[in-house]
């Protein structure tokens, strides 16, 4: 269980919208992360306000939020910013939703009473909205979200963004960002402004539209209530927040470690929180992937643990200020290999990330299978300073092991996640200290046997395909069996040609009903160049001339075979056998 001090919690002040903003003034901190609630959170806000429009309900709890009242009187917010900021982009959304057809009323002509009327309501939406959000003149914004939030394609802070998109000044040119919380933004008020539109235009006359508006508008400004705990130092608003949320049912993991983090920091916040974006940054500010590298650099350090478990294992081993600036000063460490072990070949930086190209190759034809429970060995022999000759290495060992264990015996991945990340334990903790130690120790308990591999090989079926790991996975195989059996490739052009040119499609000999289970036996498949297989085969005599063609040994072997002989299971399975005992050399 997380080691957590537990504090009496203030007792709580129940808001309605429309006061909670009139009454308060609230501020992101540097800290906290970003706007994450993507188009499912965002749709389950409307659906609740439709519940409110459509009289099944009189009102909703919109959840609680966190604050800690600093020194310039602003509420710094601990917990529920999310539900803030959706929010204030939905009153944005309603408030341009009512400008627009406030210009349809002026160019409307209709009967001057009715146009005062239908205009007064638009007026008084546009007013209570800009009262809410505020921020236009001298006055303070209600709602203040972070700054220096990285976007590669824009020097412009978050807040400066979300005071733009709140304000009526975005343009189509701020649409192109790479940072994930403007993202998350942009959909959010494209989202709600095209809910709220099907909405009203249920209605046919532009004044029932503006009613049905001014419906929508006050069902989330008088109906939707929130409970704010505001606690009396900002150590204990991390406290209250930790102790609600330590199960982290409505947070990402990556979120509530932050948290953890910066409140053992809190003398050091500033740095603490500038490590954390340094790092976050570099992930696109992607709450998932955040999780994903924090869960990696875990199954390095220690162990696997599931996703739900990794915010209290790190709340158990990350206690004091000490270890909450190893774990940041680790991460600040391994973060660029992560992203490149993610696309290594792309961008170009992550192409010369290393001196060895044979690495970044090897490590390439593993993304292009989708291995990932690799990272962590990786990451451990990075944080050990091994050269790059003896990653190589180990990431050659790491192939093998994969193709034996998971492409031809099929065994289950949690068993080899447990292993590799054993295997980085093992490293980062210096009791494997060299590359022969840990060729070694796979060997004895990762690796299955040759008898076992052969065994399952020769009954080995892959379904093939043109794109993804399924192609990736068998072009693979026949590149490198075609290179030991048939001398078809070496070292210098069998990555080059297969994988950077991608010069060759996947091509099932045959599949006529007779094979059955067959027709998906690897004796079945070989790999042509493109521009001999543009099309699928409609008959042997098509296809027997196209291998004929090929540069590859394999495939003239294969044409005469199928000139000379019918193909059937006895032909496919002989094939299969052919290959079998180079597969344990090759891996």
């Amino acid at each position: 269980m997380p080691r957590v001090s537990f504090v009496e919690i203030p007792n709580p002040s129940g808001f309605k919208i429309e006061s909670l903003f009139r009454d308060n003034n609230f501020t992101v901190p540097l800290y906290q992360r970003n706007y994450a609630w993507g188009k499912d959170e965002v749709k389950d806000f409307w659906d609740d306000l439709q519940d409110i429009i459509e009289g099944k309900r009189n009102s909703h709890f919109f959840g609680q939020i966190v604050t800690f009242k600093n020194e310039r009187g602003e509420q710094e917010i601990i917990d529920g910013q999310q539900r803030l900021t959706t929010s204030l982009i939905f009153m944005s959304a309603i408030r341009d939703i009512a400008i627009k057809l406030g210009q349809r009323v002026q160019g409307t002509p209709t009967d001057i009473n009715a146009d005062d009327e239908i205009g007064d309501t638009l007026r008084m939406i546009r007013t209570q909205v800009r009262k809410s959000i505020r921020g236009t003149k001298d006055d303070q914004p209600s709602l203040v979200v972070q700054q220096h939030v990285e976007d590669q394609y824009s020097d412009e802070t978050l807040e400066d963004f979300f005071k733009k998109l709140t304000h009526s000044r975005i343009s189509e040119n701020d649409r192109k960002t790479s940072s994930e919380p403007k993202k998350n933004m942009f959909n959010a008020y494209d989202d709600i402004t095209k809910w709220v539109n099907t909405s009203i235009k249920s209605e046919k006359e532009l004044g029932a539209q503006i009613d049905h508006l001014q419906t929508i508008f006050d069902a989330f400004f008088d109906h939707f209530y929130i409970v704010m705990i505001s606690a009396p130092s900002r150590q204990d608003a991390f406290t209250i927040f930790e102790t609600l949320n330590s199960r982290g049912k409505d947070l990402k993991a990556s979120d509530i470690i932050k948290n953890r983090v910066m409140s053992l920091m809190y003398e050091d916040l500033d740095n603490a929180n500038q490590s954390w974006n340094k790092i976050t940054s570099q992930l696109d500010n992607n709450s998932d992937r955040i999780t994903r590298f924090i869960r990696t650099y875990w199954a390095s350090r220690y162990r696997v643990v599931s996703e739900s478990r990794l915010y209290r294992e790190i709340s158990d081993k990350v206690s004091t200020v000490v270890e909450a600036q190893k774990f940041l000063d680790d991460l600040s460490s391994l973060v660029e290999l992560y992203t490149v072990l993610e696309s290594p070949t792309s961008p170009k930086a992550h192409y010369n990330y290393f001196e060895n190209e044979r690495l970044t190759q090897q490590l390439d034809i593993l993304n292009r299978l989708h291995v990932l429970l690799y990272y962590p060995i990786v990451l451990a022999l990075e944080h050990r300073n091994f050269s790059e000759s003896d990653k190589l290495t180990v990431v050659r060992k790491i192939i093998s092991v994969f193709i034996r264990f998971r492409t031809i015996m099929n065994r289950g991945t949690n068993k080899l996640e447990s292993g590799f990340s054993d295997v980085a334990h093992q490293i980062w903790s210096l009791n494997l200290s060299n590359v022969n130690a840990i060729i070694d120790y796979m060997d004895e308990h990762l690796l299955p046997s040759n008898n076992q591999t052969k065994a399952s090989f020769e009954a080995m079926t892959k379904e093939g395909g043109q794109r993804g790991a399924k192609k990736w996975t068998l072009v693979y195989l026949l590149a490198e069996l075609y290179d030991a059996v048939y001398d078809d490739f070496d070292d210098d052009t069998l990555y080059q040609r297969t994988f950077s040119d991608d010069n060759y499609r996947l091509v099932q000999i045959a599949s006529n009903p007779e094979l059955e289970d067959y027709v998906n036996y690897f004796g079945n498949w070989t790999i042509l160049e493109k521009n001999l297989a543009k099309m699928d085969f409609k008959t042997m005599a098509q296809l027997i001339t196209a291998l004929s063609q090929s540069n590859l040994t394999a495939n003239h072997e294969l044409a005469t075979q199928l000139q000379n002989a019918d193909w059937n299971i006895d032909t496919i399975k002989q094939r299969q056998g052919l290959f079998t005992s180079s597969v344990v050399t090759i891996w």
